[in-house]
């Protein structure tokens, strides 16, 4: 798994989270996924869990620490993703992104 890829799966787990969990205190916020993942942040980290399934148990697939360094943030990525996890994430951010331009140019048109 190289870094890009892992970096993107954290971003689609922040645009998650941004979508759907913007009530939730930042910090401190979780996205519940129906099949197949949880995201959790706390503080500035972030966790993708996988949940399991009938052939697999739950474990973190990917940890995004964040520090601060003389006012630079510095990520360290960790992931263990499978290529299904992969692409599950990648039609994800696929739907998001989506979602999110369409209701750009709905409000462009509103206005």
């Amino acid at each position: 798994m190289d870094r890009k890829t892992a970096e993107q799966i954290a971003g689609t787990a922040v645009l998650l989270l941004e979508r759907f969990c913007g009530h939730q205190p930042r910090g401190q916020r979780v996205f519940e996924g129906k099949q197949f993942y949880t995201i959790v942040e706390r503080g500035r980290d972030l966790n993708i869990e996988f949940r399991g399934d009938e052939t697999h148990l739950p474990e973190t697939i990917l940890t995004l620490r964040t520090q601060q360094q003389n006012g630079q943030s510095f990520y360290q990525v960790d992931a263990w993703l499978t290529q299904e996890d992969v692409k599950r994430f990648m039609l994800i951010r696929q739907e998001i992104l989506n979602d999110l331009s369409y209701g750009q140019k709905r409000v462009i048109t509103l206005e």
